[in-house]
């Protein structure tokens, strides 16, 4: 990725994950990118990123995150607050607030931390796919 500005790299991220763009998704994450993603173990590696939002992009077939406001450090670092809406597999709403933190270098996120309430979230979404 040659964009420099941390938040046309968060804006490039939010719009690769809300068209189900799957290798641009990829591509704005550096190779050794950190992904910290509630109620998972902190994924490591360009790779396994993809993967792991492969399938959840799959279990919301019907999604938007809309990020409502950015702010930037001028150090690289972004933080975005998202309203997301969307629908599973199974056809269950699920609506919430979110944080994401990004820390971009170079053009590319180096880490991504995500926050929202989990609990509220698996609520809505009842029981995970095996």
């Amino acid at each position: 990725m040659t964009v420099q500005d941390p938040i046309a790299v968060a804006k490039a991220y939010f719009s690769a994950v809300n068209e189900t763009r799957l290798d641009d998704l990829a591509r704005v994450f550096a190779e050794k990118a950190r992904l910290e993603f509630p109620q998972q173990e902190p994924i490591q590696g360009r790779q396994a990123i993809r993967d792991f939002y492969s399938g959840v992009l799959q279990f919301y077939p019907q999604r938007f995150d809309q990020v409502t406001r950015y702010f930037a450090d001028g150090q690289g670092g972004v933080a975005a607050e998202i309203h997301f809406e969307g629908k599973t597999l199974t056809g269950r709403p699920v609506v919430f607030d979110a944080v994401d933190l990004f820390r971009t270098s170079g053009g590319e996120i180096q880490e991504l931390r995500i926050f929202y309430d989990a609990k509220k979230v698996l609520e809505m979404v009842g029981e995970l796919p095996k």
